[in-house]
């Protein structure tokens, strides 16, 4: 009895994997490609500022768009310099079926989270954001992209609200440097 039931069990461990490995895999969803938009390789100049009561400096960002896990979602990695300062970051920007919306959540390396959420028009990306810092302490933040009829040039701006105080935190036009490669 004891074989009987150590042979159902092996039989049973191995058949789920292969299950996993048959299920058919789901296309990506068409609003997806929305999203195109970054994939490729972007360089951004412009003058940023991290506070309401800080003067502005100049900053250089580039950024890296490629799609991921199938065209399922793109992996955007930056590097933002500005203020003597380097930092890199790392953003994945989906689709939620659920909710129909334009999502994505990001990382830097000083620690700050975020989640937002995009609304595409005709030339146009408006992002509405939420930061968390490493302190604990949050902003909500607007980004508004403008983008030229080929897709590889934009103007944006960021208006950030945090502890009452609204300022522009960033105005910055960019070019795509290497355009996508397709997903």
């Amino acid at each position: 009895m004891r074989r009987i039931v150590i042979l159902v069990l092996l039989l049973s461990v191995s058949w789920t994997p292969l299950q996993w490995a048959q299920s058919p895999t789901a296309s990506p969803a068409p609003k997806l490609q929305k999203w195109d938009i970054w994939v490729g390789d972007w360089t951004f100049t412009g003058t940023a500022k991290d506070t309401p009561t800080e003067p502005e400096y100049n900053l250089d960002w580039r950024t890296q768009g490629r799609w991921i896990l199938g065209g399922h979602f793109v992996e955007l990695r930056g590097t933002w310099k500005g203020k003597g300062a380097e930092s890199t970051s790392l953003e994945i920007l989906s689709y939620d079926a659920v909710r129909r919306v334009h999502a994505y959540s990001g990382f830097t390396s000083d620690g700050t989270t975020w989640v937002a959420t995009a609304t595409f028009g005709d030339g146009k990306v408006v992002e509405t954001e939420t930061d968390t810092f490493p302190d604990g302490k949050t902003a909500t933040l607007r980004n508004t992209w403008i983008l030229s009829p080929d897709g590889m040039s934009v103007s944006g701006k960021e208006e950030r609200e945090q502890d009452g105080v609204r300022w522009t935190a960033f105005t910055v036009k960019g070019t795509k440097t290497k355009p996508p490669s397709g997903n």
